[in-house]
């Protein structure tokens, strides 16, 4: 056996790696590896310098994805591995081309590679033409293994069974099948209702913590939200299982994630209204800046075309805070013209009684009141329920009230105390509630379009 000029023995790593289909089917346990290979060490003078086992990793996949080879070349590159040891050549690779990037590699650090059982020649013509063909025909064959698993795959999927036991909040496994988990599909509904009631995913993981103790990160919650199998589809198969969310509302909360996205800042500050306002001459979304004076923070509002490429005639930048109490202002005289006007519209029939059409648009007026929160939880259910005892007296019904939009606290008269209270964030979630897009003319006057309000 040859050693270094030094006579020092030389260094062997040991590289082990079993797919779970293969640990299963042929026998390549780690264990069994591992013994052969310090065996092999043993019999042949090396010492080990270390044992990188890449468990469950199939040859099919990136080098750069195997986490103990890629940490073995960092070894080889600091000049600690002398030769490689692993079993057969489809332990090392399945891949031509990955092979001869990796043996420049060692070529270049004076690395050798040896299998315990199977014997191959570098040095000559002949040997490397047997390393291409044998590296050929396993990619072949994992190549026809990759293609027989995909056939049925698509025929489990077809079927509707299930081929992954990985599945999101509010969805369990029942004989092969996708179905509602009963324990936790109310908590994925809730998330989902709340994010299209508020357009906010930072606000739905607080609910889901504040109702059912359960904490989600917002990326998570994003990921959730994003995910078809809720709307009952997977792959192509548009009926895979049954939806725990209806696929029109599922659908209509992707237009929403598309169209109100946060901006997020690399430094983490929280703009109010970020994503939400527009330039109304070049119809672009305006982008958030940021400065800080005299101990002072200053969030402003501007118009990439005309700021940066020049291209749109709106120059002037906004100001974060005369934009909020804008709105404040015209958000307070809403609902006390709203709450002037109900304390005089008329609530009784009149004595010859109320046509079917009269109480119809009564009912209509509360129910945009209710729906742009204009009225409280209390006000619209009392008299929802005096308008329908006169629609069914006047041999009628009344249609099923709306889901709230906003919490009720916030419009029964103490709006001003809570929201000085709220944190940025929390402001940010409230804004994003009430109001779709915030349109700015090239003097600054602002068009509020809210969530429940046609363009």
């Amino acid at each position: 056996m040859s050693q270094t000029k030094d006579a020092r023995p030389r260094r062997a790593a040991l590289y082990i790696r079993v797919s779970t289909e293969e640990q299963a089917k042929k026998g390549y346990s780690l264990p069994a590896q591992r013994e052969d290979l310090e065996e092999f060490a043993k019999k042949n003078g090396y010492t080990v310098a270390g044992c990188y086992i890449d468990e469950g990793k199939s040859a099919r996949k990136k080098y750069a994805n195997r986490k103990e080879f890629m940490r073995m070349l960092e070894d080889v590159k600091a000049g600690r591995i002398d030769v490689i040891l692993f079993i057969k050549l489809d332990r090392w690779f399945r891949s031509v081309a990955d092979y001869y990037k990796i043996q420049e590699i060692l070529d270049a650090h004076n690395v050798a590679w040896k299998t315990t059982q199977e014997h191959y020649d570098t040095e000559t013509t002949n040997g490397r033409l047997y390393i291409n063909i044998r590296l050929s025909v396993a990619q072949d064959e994992s190549d026809r293994d990759s293609d027989r698993i995909k056939f049925v795959f698509d025929s489990k999927v077809a079927r509707g069974e299930v081929i992954t036991g990985s599945l999101p909040l509010g969805l369990t496994i029942r004989n092969k099948h996708v179905v509602p988990d009963p324990e936790t599909a109310d908590i994925a509904q809730a998330l989902f209702h709340h994010y299209r009631t508020h357009g906010s995913a930072g606000a739905a993981a607080r609910h889901i913590q504040d109702t059912y103790g359960l904490f989600l990160q917002d990326h998570t919650v994003r990921r959730m939200l994003r995910n078809p199998l809720y709307k009952g589809a997977y792959r192509d198969n548009p009926s895979y299982c049954q939806p725990l969310i209806p696929p029109q509302e599922f659908d209509a909360i992707q237009k929403q994630l598309e169209s109100r996205s946060i901006r997020r800042s690399p430094v983490g500050r929280v703009y109010l209204f970020s994503g939400l306002v527009r330039c109304a001459c070049c119809g672009r979304r305006m982008s958030g800046s940021y400065s800080a004076s005299g101990g002072r923070e200053y969030y402003l509002y501007r118009c990439r075309n005309a700021c940066v490429q020049h291209s749109c005639p709106h120059r002037r930048q906004m100001s974060e805070s005369r934009l909020e109490q804008w709105l404040l202002l015209q958000l307070a005289k809403e609902l006390d013209r709203w709450e002037l006007f109900w304390s005089v519209e008329p609530v009784q029939p009149r004595r010859s009684g109320p046509g079917q059409g009269t109480i119809r648009r009564r009912l209509e007026r509360l129910k945009d009141l209710y729906v742009n929160e204009l009225i409280t939880l209390e006000q619209y259910r009392q008299d929802y329920s005096k308008y329908s005892l006169q629609l069914q007296q006047a041999g009628g019904a009344a249609s099923p009230p709306p889901v709230p939009q906003l919490p009720e606290e916030l419009l029964s008269g103490g709006f001003g105390p809570i929201y000085a209270a709220l944190d940025r964030a929390r402001r940010r979630d409230f804004w994003y509630g009430i109001i779709r897009e915030i349109r700015l003319d090239g003097d600054n006057l602002p068009r509020v379009i809210f969530r429940n309000q046609p363009y």
